[in-house]
C-alpha cells in the first residue's frame, strides 16, 4: 500500500484549496473517521492529505449575546468543555460530551462530525435543533469566496454533503436559544458512549403561559440524513403539553421518519425508540 503525501500544515485556505485543487488532496483535520476506513480499506486511500488544524480561524468558540460561531476545526472537548457554550447552547455541548470517548474526542473536530455525513452523526442533530447554518470557503480568482448553507441542506445523503470540489466548511453558525427555551437530547445504543447511536433525538422548545410558541425537533439514525421533525414540531406550536398533544407529536415524529433495519436494530425498533424518547422529553418539559 502506497504512502500518503501529507502537506502539513498550509497557513491560509487558499493554500489549502489550492493543494486540494492541484493535488486532488482529501482535506485532513482529527482523522477519526477517516484514518479507521483508510486502513480497512472502506474507502480508497487518496494520493494526498492536506492538514488545516493550524489554520487560523478555523478553531474556537465565539458567543455573543445574539449569535455563537464555532470554528470547524473545533475538538468535540472543546465543545463539552466550554463553559460558555454549555450556558448558551447547553445542548450541543451534551451531544458532544457523548461522543465515543475523551480520547477520541481530543481529536475529533466538528467539522469532521458533519462531513463525514453520517445520518448518526450526534452533533448535527442539536444542531438542526438549533437552526445552524454552516459558512463554506471556495476558490476564487482573487482569493476565498464564501457561501452559506443551512444545516439541513448541507447533508445530501449517506456520506454526501454539499460542499462542492475544493470547497471547505470553516464554521458553524446560529442564533442563541431564548433563556426561556426548553431543550432536551438524547441518543440509544446498547453503550452509552462508544457506538454509533441506533436512533436519536433532540427538541427545543418555547412556551408563553404554558402555550408553545416555536418547536423545533430533530432525529440521528432514522433516515439517510439527520433530518428535521417539521411534523412534529407542526403538532407542537400553538399547544399546551397536554397527554393529546403529546400523543400527537409523538404519532407525527414516527409517522415522517423512514429508518432502515440493519444489524444494530430493525426498522420498527428504532421508530419505536423515536417515539419512548420523543415522549419522555416533552413530559419532562411539562414537568411530569
Amino acid at each position: 500500500m502506497s504512502a500518503m503525501k501529507m502537506y502539513q500544515a498550509p497557513r491560509t485556505l487558499e493554500e489549502v484549496m489550492r493543494a486540494a485543487g492541484e493535488t486532488g488532496a482529501t482535506i485532513f483535520a482529527g482523522g477519526t473517521d477517516l484514518m479507521p476506513r483508510w486502513s480497512k480499506e472502506i474507502v480508497p486511500r487518496p494520493a494526498a492529505v492536506v492538514d488545516i488544524k493550524a489554520i487560523e480561524g478555523l478553531s474556537g468558540i465565539e458567543v455573543t449575546d445574539g449569535e455563537i460561531c464555532i470554528g470547524a476545526c473545533t475538538l468535540m472537548s472543546g465543545l463539552d468543555e466550554s463553559a460558555a457554550l454549555r450556558r448558551a447552547a447547553p445542548i450541543l455541548a451534551e451531544a458532544a460530551s457523548r461522543i465515543a470517548c475523551p480520547q477520541i474526542r481530543n481529536r475529533a473536530t466538528l467539522g469532521g462530525n458533519l462531513c463525514n455525513a453520517s445520518p448518526a452523526a450526534d452533533t448535527a442533530v442539536p444542531l438542526i435543533a438549533l437552526d445552524a447554518v454552516v459558512d463554506v470557503a471556495a476558490p476564487g480568482r482573487a482569493g476565498a469566496t464564501s457561501r452559506e448553507v443551512s444545516i439541513t441542506d448541507f447533508f445530501q445523503g449517506p456520506g454526501k454533503t454539499a460542499l462542492e470540489p475544493g470547497e471547505v466548511l470553516t464554521r458553524v453558525r446560529f442564533k442563541r436559544p431564548a433563556a426561556v427555551a426548553t431543550w432536551a437530547w438524547e441518543k440509544f445504543g446498547t453503550r452509552p458512549a462508544m457506538e454509533i447511536a441506533v436512533a436519536s433525538v433532540g427538541v427545543i422548545v418555547e412556551a408563553s403561559d404554558g402555550v408553545i410558541e416555536r418547536a423545533r425537533v430533530a432525529y440521528g439514525s432514522v433516515a439517510p440524513t439527520p433530518l428535521r421533525g417539521h411534523g412534529a414540531e407542526a403538532a407542537l406550536v400553538g399547544r399546551r403539553l397536554t397527554d393529546e398533544t403529546i400523543g400527537g407529536c409523538v404519532a407525527a415524529a414516527r409517522g415522517e421518519i423512514s429508518p432502515i433495519s440493519d444489524v444494530r436494530a430493525s426498522a420498527g425498533y428504532r421508530r419505536e425508540m423515536v417515539g419512548v424518547m420523543l415522549r419522555r422529553m416533552l413530559e419532562d418539559a411539562r414537568g411530569g
